[in-house]
């Protein structure tokens, strides 16, 4: 049985009186320890598709299930709880906070964890380790390069232990040397037992996964395992 099971997702904006369909009937399974790399052009619907898959993007119609929960027939408060225990997001912007240093950015999702404080920063700090910016943990944000901000946003993506990473364009604002390192230490993350879903536009990206799924029009257009080079 797949970890994840999209089932005829519809997802619509409206615009200027008008409907746009943004995701028009995708299905699709997700296998635990899969590598997917979404791909299609700007407006395919491949962004949408990654939110609804966190939980935070509502469809018109059609289901998503993880780990066998509907995660839309949950409250609002059941979806945060979800999306701590099975989601971590990595995203194109960081989305650090400037004035936390990056121990402490990357303790943020253990706000409301029951850990003790120092239990807190262990964890955190074992992360940083992983990632490789052990001793970067008291520098603040703007005081990293691009690809060391990446890796922290990833460190904090990690803290709760998610058995999904969600990655949105996670080279979009990196140089290609920058974004070989980036993918790398996914690659490594998935080969421990991570699910790595990654939307992308970036071409060299397809060669780390194990299946590319291209989206046209807000739909699959093929769905099909990565080809070892």
């Amino acid at each position: 049985m797949s970890l994840i099971q999209i089932m005829n997702l519809v997802k619509n904006y409206h615009s200027g009186g008008e409907t746009v369909r943004a995701v028009d009937g995708v299905s699709l399974g997700i296998d635990i320890g899969e590598f997917v790399a979404i791909t299609g052009t700007s407006g395919s619907g491949k962004s949408t598709l990654l939110t609804m898959l966190g939980g935070l993007n509502e469809p018109a119609s059609g289901s998503i299930m993880v780990d066998g929960i509907d995660i839309y027939s949950l409250s609002v408060e059941q979806r945060a709880d979800f999306r701590k225990e099975y989601i971590g997001f990595v995203f194109q912007a960081f989305h650090l906070l400037p004035y936390l240093n990056v121990l402490e950015n990357v303790m943020i999702p253990l706000a409301i964890s029951t850990l003790g404080a120092g239990e807190k920063k262990e964890k955190a700090q074992s992360l940083l380790d992983k990632v490789g910016l052990s001793n970067k943990a008291l520098r603040l944000p703007n005081e990293l390069s691009g690809g060391e901000q990446e890796r922290v946003a990833i460190a904090r993506a990690l803290v709760n232990d998610p058995p999904i990473i969600l990655a949105d364009e996670p080279t979009g604002n990196l140089d290609s040397a920058t974004s070989r390192v980036v993918m790398e230490l996914f690659t490594r993350l998935n080969n421990e037992g991570q699910t790595v879903v990654m939307v992308t536009h970036d071409e060299q990206n397809l060669q780390y996964a194990s299946r590319h799924v291209n989206l046209k029009d807000g739909r699959v257009f093929s769905s099909h395992e990565a080809v070892a080079g």
